[in-house]
Formats: structure tokens, sequence, C-alpha cells
């Protein structure tokens, strides 16, 4: 009702044959948290109101065609600045339902310590105030101002909040100030919009190929060579607009924009299971969850890159302040500048038809069959996972968990990786930890999650705070920092184009590994860094260094290089055996590692990872592979490309190993003690993650034979 919001009455109705039912919360006196709280409230409990309201109508079908209203009157509610401990013993009140049958009102009036509810990982919080609105939709219905019969209600709870993940508020505890500072961000997320991305492409041919507009391009080296025209032609226009403006201003704003998506990807995902509950199963709520990722993806990155390109272009001093309008404007030009260069990659790794049509207005078309066969359905399955995933580990959220002593690299980490992680970086995993909670610390006594200061500031942080030497020091900067240098698109001694190109991940310069933005190598010169960012960018590096999930390229050391081959190929056997015990809780007999020259093979067959069997004649022949996520269209382009099947790739390597067997099968006979049957011996392809070969159908291998763990058979 706008009406009611005019006059700051927070107020809907929900309009059926019956007439309307008002839902509206009582207006009180209190800051901008007391006021975000109680829209909170209302906006989430309007939903499940439409679903009671529905319910209590179907029960007394008889009543009358008046309005109806239920207040919620929160007046005198505490809201707290810091977390309340719940009291042994103590008795949290529940919300006193008060009926007014003259005026058809019903008002639901909470206690000042009813927050306390949602204090916990059950929906007891929602249960109450629900029951408490059915007890007055119930006595308006029935005519009466007290002694709602319990079994109704219990009736109504149950059709209407039956799942115990529902949730409208979430009140966690943290002991730490980064996380409060965090999650109190208050910025909303701005998200790409279509017509700033679409009004980005308009005369987007022009100079970039001298074929007419309204024709084709239709070979792969005409495509290649005027889809590289164009990621230059944008390129240049974004230095362009970067050079007029100031560096300050762009990198703050920007840090801005990719923090208050930091920020809602991370609500999002702690609040997964109630999404999951609130909506499934009437609506996709896994399409709307990834929708939304899309959304956060498709302006985190051109924020990321954004941020990489000012750093370098943008002038000091003299140039714009960053509008509003010009931020849009940069963010839609990378996001299309990334688009451009993925449809190269498309091109170049053969995943689609080499033609692109011309339009009259500078835009152009090419096929992108493959992003909806292949790459959309991996993600999608991959997003879904993850999703899931985060459900599951929502109560972990309530857990009254003190902060435990520091705890030490060594406690953590092996020797080796410390050892390598030293060598390559110049500080030990317990000095870049040091170093990160400084700048947390930082964020919180600037109270902004956004952080500006000096690069001399940030050093005497260091070393007196935290104690590091002055070597520590630097290196921590130049580990987790992105300095200024004359051109962006001139990588600095040690490091190449992939290290910068956007649409490259695992990359050795990007904002993510680097979240430390430096204007120069002096004391008095700026040094920008937001705090989600820095946090993410740490962890990026420290863990994914540590389980080998960075490729060996991205170190210089030798000692680290030595340290992700040996960590992969532990991992990658333990991987197998993980397998192969899976297999065997479901009652397989099962051997890792099977010299193919036990079967009576050639030496070059190399090995089977899992074999397993049942003594009813089942065999499975597996090959067991421990992947990277392929997030871009070059990284799916490459996993595609090693397991097409074809002479001397990964795959083809497992497929001549099938054929052997099962062209002679008696050489399994000394292993699984039966002469087996060609028939009944399958293979498959086990990942530990989504892959992009299970969306394609041109493989010597059906796609359901490839996946994780948990599609192994079962029978």
């Amino acid at each position: 009702s706008l009406g009611h919001l005019r006059a700051g009455v927070l107020a809907g109705a929900v309009e059926t044959p019956r007439g309307p039912s008002w839902l509206l919360v009582i207006p009180r006196e209190g800051d901008e948290q007391i006021r975000h709280l109680l829209y909170e409230m209302w906006s989430g409990f309007i939903g499940l109101y439409d679903r009671l309201v529905i319910e209590v109508e179907a029960l007394y079908p008889e009543a009358t065609t008046d309005a109806i209203e239920i207040r919620l009157n929160f007046v005198e509610l505490v809201v707290s600045e810091d977390y309340v401990e719940p009291q042994p013993g103590m008795v949290i009140g529940a919300p006193v339902v008060a009926v007014n049958l003259e005026l058809r009102i019903a008002e639901v009036r909470f206690p000042s310590d009813f927050l306390m509810h949602f204090q916990q990982p059950e929906n007891t919080g929602e249960r109450l105030v629900l029951r408490a609105i059915a007890n007055g939709l119930v006595s308006l219905h029935q005519g009466v101002t007290e002694g709602v019969d319990e079994t109704v209600l219990d009736g109504l709870m149950n059709r209407v909040l039956g799942d115990s993940g529902m949730r409208i508020l979430h009140l966690f505890r943290t002991y730490y100030p980064i996380e409060h500072l965090l999650s109190r961000q208050t910025q909303k997320p701005i998200f790409l919009a279509h017509e700033d991305f679409v009004f980005s492409k308009l005369r987007l041919s022009e100079g970039c190929t001298a074929a007419r507009p309204g024709t084709s391009l239709a070979t792969k080296s005409e495509c290649n060579k005027f889809l590289h025209r164009v990621v230059d032609k944008i390129w240049c226009q974004i230095r362009e607009q970067l050079r007029q403006l100031d560096r300050g201003s762009v990198i703050r704003e920007v840090l801005r924009v990719h923090e208050a998506v930091i920020q809602n990807r991370g609500h999002w995902r702690r609040t997964a299971q109630a999404v999951l509950a609130l909506y499934a199963p009437t609506e996709d709520v896994y399409a709307v969850a990834q929708e939304r990722e899309s959304d956060r993806n498709n302006v985190s990155l051109p924020a990321r890159t954004i941020l990489e390109m000012a750093i370098c272009e943008c002038p000091t001093a003299g140039g714009h302040q960053l509008s509003r309008w010009k931020l849009d404007e940069l963010l839609a030009k990378a996001a299309l500048l990334v688009e451009v260069a993925m449809d190269s990659d498309a091109v170049n790794s053969d995943l689609i038809e080499p033609r692109i049509g011309l339009h009259l207005n500078g835009e152009y078309d090419i096929d992108r069959g493959f992003h909806n066969t292949v790459i959309k359905p991996f993600l999608t399955a991959y997003f879904r996972e993850g999703f899931e995933g985060a459900a599951g580990r929502y109560t972990k959220l309530y857990r009254d968990e003190h902060p435990a002593e520091r705890t030490r690299a060594d406690e953590v980490f092996s020797a080796d990786f410390i050892r390598a992680f030293q060598v390559e970086f110049g500080l030990t995993p317990d000095e870049a930890v040091d170093g990160l909670a400084e700048l947390m610390d930082l964020a919180v006594e600037f109270q902004n999650v956004v952080v500006e200061t000096t690069l001399g500031d940030l050093k005497t942080r260091l070393s007196k705070t935290r104690g590091l030497s002055s070597e520590a020091c630097e290196a921590f900067i130049r580990t987790f920092g992105i300095f200024h240098r004359p051109a962006w698109d001139k990588p600095p001694p040690g490091f190449r184009m992939k290290d910068i190109i956007p649409w490259r991940f695992r990359r050795r310069l990007s904002s993510t590994a680097k979240p430390i933005l430096l204007f120069g190598e002096h004391d008095d010169d700026k040094v920008f860094f937001g705090a989600g960012a820095l946090r993410l960018g740490f962890g990026y590096l420290l863990e994914r260094s540590e389980r080998g999930h960075l490729p060996q390229e991205f170190f210089i050391s030798a000692e680290m290089k030595q340290y992700i081959g040996a960590v992969n190929s532990e991992r990658g056997l333990e991987f197998a055996r993980t397998v192969a015990d899976q297999l065997r809780q479901i009652g397989w007999e099962v051997r890792n590692e099977v010299q193919m020259t036990e079967l009576g093979a050639p030496a070059e067959l190399g090995d089977v990872d899992v074999l397993a069997w049942k003594p009813t004649g089942e065999i499975q022949i597996i090959e067991c592979k421990r992947l990277q996520l392929a997030r871009t269209v070059a990284e799916v382009a490459e996993i595609c490309r090693r397991f097409r099947g074809e002479a001397k790739d990964e795959l083809d390597k497992h497929i001549q190993r099938i054929n052997w067997i099962k062209g002679s099968p008696l050489g399994l006979q000394r292993v699984v003690g039966y002469s087996p049957d060609p028939d009944r011996i399958d293979d498959r392809l086990v990942t530990n993650t989504h892959v992009p070969m299970m969306y394609l159908s041109s493989l010597p291998i059906r796609p359901d034979k490839i996946g994780p763990l948990r599609d192994l058979p079962e029978e």
C-alpha cells in the first residue's frame, strides 16, 4: 500500500473473493537499524501471510467479507547493538494477541526480548510469529477474542511452515569484529543493466573489418582477426575514459561495488537453506539463485577488470571524479570486452562454427550454442551442488564457538608447504596471516570495508603492531599487492599477457590474487583495499596453493613447483583410493592401480586406477581424474581438448585399456577369480567435480559414464 508507505507505515493486503486481509507494522521511533529490522520482518512474513490467509479462509468459507487487519506491534522490542547471551533458565517471551471484533483488527504485541528466538538454527521465532498471526486471523473469522483451538493452529503451522528450515530472520553471533563490519555493509549491489550492455555494442564492428554490414565472416581466420580487433577497440575506449578520471575516485567507487557483490553473495550462501525451504518446490529456487549469481558475476569480473586497469591508466591528479553514469558505462564495456574475448576463444578452440554476422548498427552475432548445450548445464550443475552445500552448513553458523588460541602454521600445514611458501613469497604463512589480521583490524578501526591509507602507514602497522621485519613487510605487500605501472597492457618483468587479461582465471596479476592496490612504492603513495576482497584473496592464494589447485606456472620457485607437482600426484592417488573405498561400502571387491601387464597387456597401456568386481559377474574399469573447475570458455575448451578420445589424449588412454580388456577378458580372471563376460564389463571416468565432458555427445564414452563420486552405480 503506497498510501500507507507515504505515512511511514509498512502495509500490504492479500485480496481474495472473501475480501482484503491486511498485514501491517505499527511504526516506531528508531534509527536505521530498527527501520531495517521492521522492514525485514514485514517483507519476510507477508509472503507466508499470503499462504496463511488462503489456508484459514479454506477452513471458514462462510466468514464475513469485511476487511480484516493484523497489526504487528514491535514498539517494546529491544534491538541491541551487540549480541545478547540468553541466560540459563531464562524464559524468552512469546507474542500476545489482542482481538478487537468491532474494528476487525488483531494486534500482535512482541515482548522486548523476542529477538532471542531467532538466535538458533531452528525456526522457533518464525513459528511464534506466524502462530500469533494465525491466532488473530482465526479469531477474526470465528468472531471470538480468545480460546482458539490449538489443534487448528497446529494444522495451519504444519501446512504453511512445515519445513523447519523456513527462516525469515537470521541472527548469528560472531566474536570477530571484521565479520560484524562486513555483514553491516550498507551499500547495495549494483548490477549490470541490460540497456547499458546493449548500448556499449553499438557501432562495435566499425573499423574492425572491411566486410560490409549485413554480410558474414565465414572462416576461422577472418572471425578471429575480427574479434581480436574488436577486443583492441574496446580496450582503447576503456583506456581513453580511464585516463580522464581521478584514480582514487575510480578505485574507491569500484571497490564499493565489488564489496557489495561479495557481501550479497555471502548473504545468499548463508541463507541458502531458508531460500530452499521457503520457495521449493513451487518455484525453481535453483534457477532464481543461479540467475542472481550470474548477475553478481556479470558485475564482479568487470569491476575487478576496471580496478586492475585503473591502477595503471588513471592519473593521480587532475582527473574527473567518477560519476554513476560513467561507472555504469565502464562496467558495461569491461563486460563486453570479456564476452568478445570469450567468443574468440570459442572460435579458436573449434567449439563453435566460425561464422559471424555483421549488423547495420555495428553489432555482430555468433553461434553460442556451445554455451547452451555444454557450459550452461555444466555451470548449473556445479552451482546447484554448491548451493545445496551452503544450505547444509547452515546450522554451523549458530555454533557458539569462542575464538581458540592462535593456531601456528606448522600445526595446520606440512613442512614441505611452509618451506615452499617461504621460498616462493619471501615470508612464512604465519607472517602472511599476521599481515592479513592487521589489515582487517585497520578496516574495523576505520569502520569501512573500503580502506584508504598510505604505504608508509601500512608498513608501520605491520612492523610495530605485528612485529614483521622490514623484509617480511615488503614481501607481504608484494605478494598481495598490485602496483601502479605505466600501462595496463604491458606486463611487468617476470609476467606474461596471460597474467593480466581478465578472461583468464588463475592469473598472477589479478585483483583476486593481489587485492591490495598501491599507487606507487613511496611511503606517501596511496593504498586501497576492500576488506571482503582481501579476505577472499588471501584464502585464494594460501588455500589453493596448499591444496595444489593452482597450476605450476602460477609460481616461479622450483620449490613451490615441486610441491604442487607432488601434492597433486599424492591427492590424485588419494582420490582414486576414495573412489575405491566408496565402492567397497556398496558391496564391490576393489583393487587400486592394477598394472595392465598383470592382465597380459603391453606396458605402454599403463594401469587401471580402480578395478571393481562382484561375484555375480559385474566388473567396473574406472579411470579417476582429479580436475580443476573450469570457469571460462578457454578452460572448458582445454579440458574438452584433453578428453576428446583422440590419439594420445587422456581419454584415449582409458579407451585403449577398455578395448584391450574387453578383447582379452580372460586377463581379468587372475584378479577377479572367475572367467568374465565381456558384456558385463563396464567402464567409467570418475571426476572430483563437475566437468564439461559430461555434456558432450561426441565422445567415445557415454556422458552418463562421466561424473563425480555420487554418480557411481550401486548395483
